[in-house]
């Protein structure tokens, strides 16, 4: 894709767009705030981010920890709590931002005194472990900190056989998404090409956010690119036994229902493996 230089700007700040970007994503939250419900807390959610997932949560009365590797981003998600703190005691939720407890660290390397009764990893964070090394680190990280029947609750994209197809024959043209968000300079649309290393199983996303002039035209463009791993069902499954856990459900939507050929998310909840399971409560 051709530019004109003069266009172009440092990358936006993740933090500042990611909440508008997302504001129609909300069945996943819910989806997890009712897992957390089941799980009774504490709750510790990995890859945070600006606490979109996590607020929720402790909305839903649950006590949780925020863990992200982005000090920006948990500043977003401080100052988010920070407001629902300081709003009217008659429209604050019911369990409260009180509830959450915000840290900085890798998703491959933490550790924290007590256990916690469910690890969840929201939005596809696990998939930014782009090798194996780094999966079994992640995933090893949030068993030791999983109490003994605790659930480790994680959203991967399913990955399309005609997607792939596809993708063999060349990179993908660049694409609008649909989405936009605004800020003080006006509105930005936000368009993408992915491009798929079929042998490594990793896509590679170049993300271009684009600002329109009053006329029309472009005022300016800022890029930002995203490497995440896919993961086909099976494979999966395996990585979970390599890691030390035995599958408990595998979704295919945000409803409780099973996978499908045409699904885009797979939804897993996995327990230690050889560690009696607590009982269901509450899932849908």
């Amino acid at each position: 894709m051709r530019t004109d230089p003069t266009l172009e700007r440092p990358a936006i700040s993740a933090a500042g767009r990611y909440d508008a970007l997302h504001a129609d994503r909300t069945a996943d939250v819910a989806f997890y705030a009712r897992e957390a419900a089941a799980a009774g807390g504490p709750v510790l959610e990995v890859g945070c981010g600006t606490g979109r997932v996590s607020l929720a949560i402790a909305a839903a009365g649950v006590q949780i920890t925020g863990l992200d590797r982005d000090p920006e981003l948990l500043s977003r998600a401080a100052a988010k709590r920070g407001a629902q703190e300081e709003s009217p005691s008659d429209v604050r939720p019911e369990g409260g931002p009180g509830r959450l407890s915000l840290v900085c660290a890798d998703m491959r390397a933490y550790a924290f005194r007590r256990p916690f009764a469910a690890v969840m990893m929201p939005f596809r964070v696990f998939q930014s472990m782009l090798s194996v090394p780094d999966q079994l680190a992640a995933l090893a990280a949030a068993r030791v900190a999983l109490a003994p029947g605790g659930r480790l609750v994680l959203d991967l994209f399913d990955p399309r056989l005609d997607v792939l197809a596809e993708a063999a024959e060349g990179p993908a043209a660049l694409a609008d998404t649909g989405r936009s968000f605004h800020d003080a300079r006006g509105r930005w649309r936000e368009r993408v090409a992915a491009r798929y290393d079929l042998e490594s199983q990793i896509v590679d996303l170049t993300y271009v956010y684009e600002r329109q002039a009053a006329a029309g035209e472009v005022a300016e463009r800022s890029f930002e690119r995203l490497r995440v791993r896919y993961f086909t069902r099976w494979e999966f499954e395996h990585l979970l036994a390599r890691a030390g856990y035995e599958v408990e459900a595998l979704y295919g939507g945000w409803e409780g229902g099973p996978p499908t050929p045409e699904g885009e998310d797979m939804i897993w909840i996995a327990t230690k493996r050889g560690v009696r399971r607590r009982a269901t409560r509450g899932r849908a």
